[in-house]
């Protein structure tokens, strides 16, 4: 009896684990994969054009090699390169923005606590606020997007991690 209850148990929880549809980005060589799951943005190109189309994936049919989308179909074999946001860009300009805020914020209420006229506010405060608010906001606008080319070194595939 010992031995039956972790197996009925293990049997009843396994009833509510579910696999999911996956595409999956591949470089040759390398074990480390990126999984882009059904729900996704995902923009593409499609046989080398110059346009970028995007859509959200409603459904992958694995057995024809075709993703679904809310409005077309799009055959595996014709996507020919990816784009996708990166988030930390836009991270890190924040961070940096508010640095700046707060070294002018602290330089300004020092400037009106310690009454030394050698600690006032100064140019180079200002300096560093507007040069760490430049950067921080204009870093996502550079550095915002990655653009993977499907081809010899990288793939694209379809897993279906169903039971």
């Amino acid at each position: 009896m010992r031995q039956l209850l972790p197996l009925l148990i293990l049997l009843s929880v396994s009833c509510f684990a579910y696999g999911q549809k996956v595409l999956q980005i591949e470089k040759f060589g390398s074990p480390k994969t990126e999984k882009i799951e059904m729900g996704t943005l995902l923009t593409y190109q499609v046989n080398d054009d110059d346009i970028w189309s995007e859509g959200y994936i409603r459904d992958l049919r694995i057995d024809q090699n075709i993703i679904e989308f809310d409005d077309r179909f799009v055959k595996l074999d014709n996507i020919t390169a990816l784009r996708y946001e990166r988030n930390w860009p836009r991270q890190i300009g924040t961070q940096l923005a508010l640095f700046g805020l707060a070294w002018s914020g602290y330089a300004l209420i020092g400037t009106l606590t310690d009454g030394n006229p050698d600690t006032n506010y100064q140019w180079s405060d200002a300096a560093v606020t507007g040069a760490a608010a430049g950067i921080g906001f204009s870093l996502p606008l550079f550095i915002g997007d990655r653009t993977v080319k499907l081809g010899k070194r990288k793939r694209l595939r379809m897993l279906d991690l169903r039971f």
